[in-house]
């Protein structure tokens, strides 16, 4: 089963031998002086083409100051796709806003210490950086740097990176990358900033559809393919989604797939085959793992272990998750090959600050609605242990909730009992579902539940669990907002949900399924553009309704249109919003006269498509409390005017994965408070029914 069109994601099939701007001065080149000195002058809509050939031309450094965030592309393109071969010791450093360069192949080459792209216009620490641009239909295949040899047990290659994404805003998508065998990652994102533990400012970038393969590194750390942040500059908040994206046949001595050391990024619909590590959340916070899948299918038993997602640090939310055939080649307890493993560190409170490169604790962590299946080894879930012994901080905070777990030896879930410096494992649990030949060893039963899961049946490229997990999980309701209502697959839940990623009777469009490699990388005939609804919502009073959304790109949208209805069923169009150079908008218009109102949002594309937003519900009654909130955005003090109330209300602030961060009384008129312990981003002010008025008032914090 392919990947469908979604309401949150606008997939436009493009034959890749259109002109990308039909508009645009096409310029060919053949020479690296001619290349730089025409992107030097290259204005918005115009292209240059470089001619079809094999070139060795040492360091390409372009930049250009001619776009801007909401310009049209300036295209550097190949003559036709891989037709231009970079080989030798040629390297890629770029600069600017609004470059689009697509269609070159680097192949058997070395660049040394240099990475083979860069996204800035030079190697040095002052050059321009990259703002919104875009990465799109690359290949880079062998082009290792490893010209001293390798010997063990000190490697002895030199390493570099193949692409490291400086700048915000960019973009690297269908891309293939083949056969690196030496140190550094494949794709890094860098911060500007190396003061630890204050942080850089966000990059907001896109790493989507790319196809990796072959990683073989064997000489330690260092064989990420990608990693997100470094750990001196990991205090800062990222807002990167890394997704869509297909790892296969991988073997690297690096458990680090995926690591991460940046807050606030997102890892989703990505599939790893066969392809050792996993995803790490080595340093940074608040990250989210969901519906991606990890699946072994080579000689499971015996082969080098590849498990799922290590999870260090606070505020992690990993669910909607799909392991399957993972296996502990060992078999026993251990952080390594596991499903999910949540750590133990050195500290677990923000007073003390963790020496790079060690550990704090997991703490707060969200594992929920996760399928292990026919996994190997010591346990699915393993809480509290660390390989280094020296950790004495355990995990606090955790929830373990309505997963399904079958192993076909060791046992279900792992804690880690010891109680090293005073410090014993927190965490509750509730309605998971499990077998496995150990058991539960040393867990406690309370929240796990031992059942037959059979598992015989696939579709869509995974396991479809048996009845026993139809309207089996506790506390749908607490979840839903972390799931967003929606299973593995992208389908809806019913409003009680089963156990485990699947959702038996889920109704939908499938937006997410195992990837495989003539769905994604380069040259591949569809290309997934980022039009991706991130919210809708809205807040109704006794006067006005004010709806806000926000996307993560604009290239392809026409317009908005909000609609209106009385049953959710039947809508009437309301107003149309022009779409703007920026991300963020808000509508606001009088409320209507009847209790409840069904509002939808709609995007229409410049190529005729209609994309909706599911609807949201806005009621009110005459005598209901009126609560606004101003200004949003904000950066400093946020403003909540309240009427209609007989005495003081209590209130929390919220942010994104749905942990309060701070408590707040709120009295009849207005309100002030000061936010400069909140860093910046998504976050609701969450007013409980309890207090005769339920609101969930959004607004975001600004830099």
């Amino acid at each position: 089963m392919k990947i469908r069109f979604t309401p949150s994601r606008l997939v436009i099939a493009l034959l890749l031998t259109l002109p990308l701007n039909s508009y645009c001065t096409n310029t060919i080149v053949a020479t690296k002086t001619d290349l730089t000195n025409k992107i030097a002058s290259a204005k918005p809509g115009d292209t240059v083409t470089v001619k079809n050939g094999t070139y060795n031309w040492g360091s390409i450094i372009l930049n250009n100051t001619k776009g801007t965030i909401s310009s049209k592309w300036i295209v550097l393109q190949a003559e036709t796709f891989n037709g231009v071969q970079f080989i030798g010791s040629t390297y890629l450093c770029f600069g600017g806003t609004r470059l689009l360069i697509s269609g070159f192949k680097f192949v058997n080459g070395n660049a040394g210490t240099n990475d083979v792209i860069q996204f800035r216009g030079g190697t040095g620490a002052t050059s321009p950086r990259a703002f919104y641009c875009r990465l799109t239909n690359i290949t880079i295949d062998n082009y290792n740097s490893d010209s001293t040899g390798y010997s063990l047990p000190t490697p002895t290659d030199t390493k570099n990176r193949w692409v490291a994404l400086f700048g915000s805003n960019n973009r690297i998508d269908h891309c293939t990358f083949l056969n690196k065998n030496n140190g550094a990652p494949t794709i890094a994102v860098m911060y500007d900033s190396a003061n630890y533990p204050i942080g850089g400012l966000s990059t907001y970038h896109l790493i989507d559809s790319n196809y990796f393969k072959g990683r073989g590194w064997q000489g330690g750390n260092e064989g990420e393919t990608i990693r997100v942040g470094l750990g001196s500059m990991s205090a800062s908040d990222g807002y990167n989604v890394v997704e869509y994206n297909l790892f296969q046949d991988g073997k690297s001595s690096d458990p680090e797939i995926i690591s991460n050391k940046s807050n606030r990024n997102t890892y989703r619909y990505n599939t790893f085959l066969n392809y050792d590590g996993g995803i790490t959340l080595r340093q940074g916070r608040y990250c989210t793992v969901h519906s991606n899948f990890f699946i072994k299918t080579t000689n499971s038993k015996t082969s080098t272990s590849q498990y799922g997602v290590r999870v260090i640090d606070k505020g992690h939310s990993i669910y909607n998750n799909y392991f399957e055939a993972l296996n502990a080649n060992d078999g026993k307890l251990n952080t390594m090959p596991c499903p999910i493993v949540l750590y133990s560190g050195y500290s677990n409170t923000d007073s003390l600050v963790v020496p790079i490169p060690r550990y704090y604790s997991a703490d707060s962590a969200i594992v929920a609605f996760n399928s292990i299946l026919n996994c190997y080894g010591g346990a699915g879930i393993q809480i509290g242990f660390n390989a280094d012994n020296a950790a004495p901080f355990k995990p606090k905070g955790i929830v373990i909730a309505n997963n399904l777990i079958k192993m076909l030896n060791g046992q279900a879930v792992a804690v880690d009992t010891a109680a090293a410096g005073g410090q014993t494992v927190g965490f509750s649990a509730e309605g998971n579902l499990y077998k496995a030949p150990s058991g539960l060893g040393n867990a406690p039963t309370a929240g796990f539940t031992s059942n037959n899961i059979s598992l015989t049946t696939k579709k869509y490229g995974a396991f479809i669990p048996p009845n026993v997990v139809k309207d089996a999980a506790v506390n749908s309701a607490t979840y839903s907002p972390l799931l967003n209502g929606t299973d593995l697959f992208g389908f809806s839940r019913t409003s009680i949900f089963d156990v485990g990623a699947i959702e038996l009777n889920a109704t939908g469009t499938i937006i997410n399924s195992p990837l495989d490699s003539t769905q994604v990388g380069a040259g591949m005939p569809i290309i997934i553009l980022p039009v991706i609804l991130h919210s809708f919502t809205g807040t109704r009073n006794n006067q006005t309704v004010a709806l806000q959304w926000r996307v993560t790109a604009t290239d392809e949208i026409d317009h908005f249109e909000i609609a209106t209805s009385a049953d959710g069923l039947i809508f009437n169009n309301e107003n149309t919003v022009a779409v703007a150079s920026k991300l963020q908008y808000q509508w606001t218009t009088l409320a209507a006269a009847r209790e409840k109102v069904y509002y939808r949002l709609a995007i229409y594309t410049k190529s005729g498509k209609r994309i909706y937003a599911k609807p949201i519900l806005l009621a009110t009654t005459a005598n209901e409390a009126s609560v606004q909130i101003f200004p949003n955005p904000t950066k400093s003090t946020l403003g909540i005017f309240v009427s209609g109330i007989s005495s003081p209300i209590e209130a929390n602030i919220i942010d994104f994965t749905g942990k309060a961060v701070r408590r707040i009384y709120l009295q009849n008129g207005y309100n002030a408070f000061t936010l400069t312990s909140l860093v910046a981003g998504s976050y609701q002010v969450l007013i409980p029914s309890s207090q005769g008025i339920s609101r969930h008032l959004p607004f975001v914090v600004a830099q």
